[in-house]
This record gives structure tokens, sequence and C-alpha cells, in this order.
């Protein structure tokens, strides 16, 4: 009886230090990107640049994606931050359009952040 017991015990607790354990110690923060005209119409082939810009010594999250047929670009970091998006539809050199903002991550949560693209004007500039 005392064996049954020392054997299930030890059964218990392996189960619950290697069982259902997440902890492999990568987190996942996943985000998605949505590019919009101002009327919502989805913008297709739109790149799309999400960084934190930091000091050079400091790991840096840097992503770069284009939009599908949806409007939209998923990318997932491991880390909590803030990022700074950018996302423009090019015709030639210049972009042709333009528009940015900012996702905060969450750990485990699906974030989707709209950014709404705008005609580009060298008289006024970027974001």
């Amino acid at each position: 009886m005392k064996k049954q017991l020392k054997l299930i015990a030890t059964f218990a607790l392996l189960l619950g230090l290697f069982g259902c354990s997440k902890d492999d110690g990568l987190r996942s923060f996943p985000f998605t990107i949505m590019v919009t005209t101002p009327e919502g119409i989805p913008v297709q082939n739109a790149r799309v640049e999400a960084n934190a810009p930091v000091p050079a010594n400091v790991l840096m999250a840097d992503f770069v994606g284009f939009t599908n047929e949806f409007g939209m670009v998923s990318f997932e970091y491991n880390y909590e931050a803030v990022l700074k998006i950018q996302a423009t539809r090019s015709a030639g050199q210049l972009p042709s359009w333009i528009g940015c903002g900012f996702v905060k991550l969450e750990e485990d949560k699906e974030i989707i952040a709209r950014i709404i693209v705008r005609p580009f004007s060298p008289d006024i500039g970027g974001c």
C-alpha cells in the first residue's frame, strides 16, 4: 500500500511539474495590423513596418511585412512593447499613401490595430 501511495504521489508531482506547463520561457504577444482608407476599404500590398525606437544597446523589435487581400498582416513578438506602426503604399519612388499609429502588445491576446492611410504629399511629409 505504501509503495502504491509513493508511486501515485511521484506521478502527481511529475504531472504537476511537467504535465500542463506552458512556461517554456517564451511569451507570446501576437498582433495584426489592418490597413484601410478613410472610407474603410482594405489596402492590399501595403508595406507595414512595426518597430520600437530604443537605444542601440537594447533588444529592439523590428517587423516588416505586406498586407494581404483583406488589408491585414500579422506578427508575433516575445516581449511586452509599444510599437510605432507605419504603413505605406507606393506607386514609384515616393509613397502614394501613408498612415501611422501605435500598438500596445498584450501577452496571449491578439491585438488588432487599424492604420488609416491617406494620400501622401511631399509638401507635408510623413506622419
